[in-house]
This record gives C-alpha cells, sequence and structure tokens, in this order.
C-alpha cells in the first residue's frame, strides 16, 4: 500500500467523510489503496499516525490563481470557476482554503496543481 502524508488538520476529516478530495503538485495513482498518515510530532523526526486508507478515483489538472481581488480555483484551462471545493477539500468555508492556499501562490501568478477525488478504501477490495 502506497503512503501518503496529510497535514494533521484534516486527520478527522477524511475519516469522516468530510474531505473527499486533495490538491498535490503530482498526481496519485487511481484506483492504488494509499495510506494517509501524519506526524505525531516534527515531520520526518517523529511517528508517523495512520488517518484512513483511500482509493483516488479520479484526477484532474486545476489552476489556482491569487489577484488583488482574492483567490480562484479554475477548471484547467478554461474560465470555469470550481465552486465549493472548499467542503470537499475539509476547510469550514472559503476564506480558510483561501488562507491555507495563498502563501503558495504569489500576487498575480496561477500555479497548477491535480485535484484528486477519493473515497475511503474498503480493505476486501480486489
Amino acid at each position: 500500500m502506497i503512503r501518503r502524508p496529510l497535514h494533521i488538520r484534516f486527520a478527522d476529516e477524511v475519516p469522516s467523510e468530510r474531505k473527499t478530495t486533495t490538491l498535490r503538485d503530482k498526481a496519485w495513482p487511481v484506483g492504488v489503496p494509499i495510506m494517509l498518515y501524519h506526524w505525531l510530532g516534527r515531520p520526518y523526526h517523529s511517528k508517523q499516525l495512520d488517518c484512513a486508507a483511500i482509493v483516488v478515483v479520479e484526477t484532474q489538472v486545476i489552476q489556482i490563481t491569487r489577484t488583488v481581488l482574492g483567490m480562484g480555483y479554475w477548471k484547467n484551462g478554461t474560465d470555469e470557476f470550481i465552486e465549493g471545493l472548499w467542503r470537499t477539500e475539509g476547510f469550514r468555508c472559503q476564506a480558510d482554503m483561501n488562507d491555507w492556499f495563498s502563501p503558495l501562490v504569489k500576487c498575480g501568478q496561477t500555479v497548477e496543481k491535480h485535484l484528486m477525488r477519493f473515497r475511503l478504501w474498503k480493505g476486501d477490495e480486489a
């Protein structure tokens, strides 16, 4: 099983299915079981705690932009805004998500990320 880190902030959001997507620089494989974990202390210097086993069911490239007016989350190559992404990302509101991503995107810039939709993995699946 592949292992991938998850910020401790989302440790309860995945098992309760309040977080069903993740944004990453590289896409995770579709259909392969992945164990999400978080560090109990300092990364790489502390133990890992498993959060949930998931399987990615869909992936797509999106663009995140930051302007003086705020953050925008767009389907790649379109002007279609992704509504409600903050909900599937496990945030309490759009402002929380914007606060999370704004340090990663300088004002006036756009970055591409892989948006992966996942579900909890049942251990008896083939």
